[in-house]
């Protein structure tokens, strides 16, 4: 699977969840692969202006896997809350694209977990290391949604037609 269709499937069900902290989903980079100047991901902006990058990187063999934490982490750790996320997302989906799924570590990251590693129905793996970038407001120390679910449109997921890559291949 190349990294640009996985991040597809990233993008439309980030999109699909229309989580309400969430202002806009899109994606950046031009890279096809992982470990150029110009990675490729997804950018998920949050009402407070901070953002969370999902991005692909070059697997690491010492990416181990870790447990999700026992609750949703608070917006002040946005990179455990959208790992979290992101793993919920895929257990709702269950996107046929993908067998697997699982949070990671990631060597020389002190955030646990700092990614998630993604089995393909082809076999091949693609890594997506998950960090942050500050906003003009403060991240609110408790959810402001903790009563969010995931709506029909993820439960029901795949898209009916397939939309094109974003970058071309």
């Amino acid at each position: 699977m190349q990294t640009t269709a996985a991040l597809d499937v990233i993008e439309a069900l980030l999109t699909a969840s229309a989580h309400p902290d969430f202002t806009g989903v899109s994606r950046y980079g031009t890279d096809a692969t992982p470990g150029g100047n110009s990675p490729a991901g997804v950018k998920v902006t949050h009402r407070s202006g901070s953002a969370t990058l999902v991005w692909a990187t070059a697997a690491k063999p010492s990416a181990d896997t870790v447990p999700l934490p026992a609750t949703m982490p608070p917006p002040t750790q946005r990179v455990q809350r959208m790992v979290s996320f992101a793993v919920q997302l895929l257990d709702t989906a269950r996107p046929a694209a993908f067998t697997s799924w699982e949070a990671c570590n990631y060597p020389g990251v002190h955030i646990s977990p700092a990614g998630l590693r993604i089995t393909a129905a082809d076999g091949t793996k693609v890594y997506l290391r998950v960090t942050n970038a500050s906003g003009a407001g403060k991240e609110p120390a408790e959810d402001p949604h903790p009563d969010y679910q995931f709506p029909e449109g993820v439960r029901s997921w795949p898209q009916a037609a397939g939309a094109a890559s974003a970058v071309p291949e």
